[in-house]
């Protein structure tokens, strides 16, 4: 997936968020199984402007249990602006299970 927004003013990229959610999509409706959130400038200040190959421990906020890891989901993210070089991201064929998770930040101790 390709998104760009153009005219983007410093402080909204700065206060900027990326979300994602994963969905079940039933018979009768959707639900939510998952999700995860950056600020965008997390991802735009590591190396490359890139978060590369990273499995994703999801929960859902709107559980009774929310610090329940509900599913995982790998990904990769490339936040660049005018004048940056894009990096290329290519297929993960490492075949790497889910060695290194990061975690939501509810479910971190690093942030308690």
């Amino acid at each position: 997936m390709f998104l760009e927004k153009n005219n983007v003013e410093k402080k909204e990229a700065e206060d900027a968020k990326i979300t994602l959610k994963l969905m079940d999509k039933g018979f009768i409706g959707k639900s939510l199984i998952g999700s995860f959130e950056f600020d965008l400038s997390y991802i735009y200040f590591m190396k490359d402007h890139v978060l590369l190959h990273q499995w994703l421990a999801l929960s859902n906020p709107s559980s009774e249990n929310y610090a329940e890891i509900t599913g995982y989901l790998k990904v990769s993210i490339s936040v660049t602006c005018t004048g940056d070089e894009q990096v290329e991201i290519k297929e993960d064929d490492s075949g790497a299970e889910k060695d290194d998770v990061m975690m939501p930040p509810q479910l971190n101790p690093k942030f308690y």
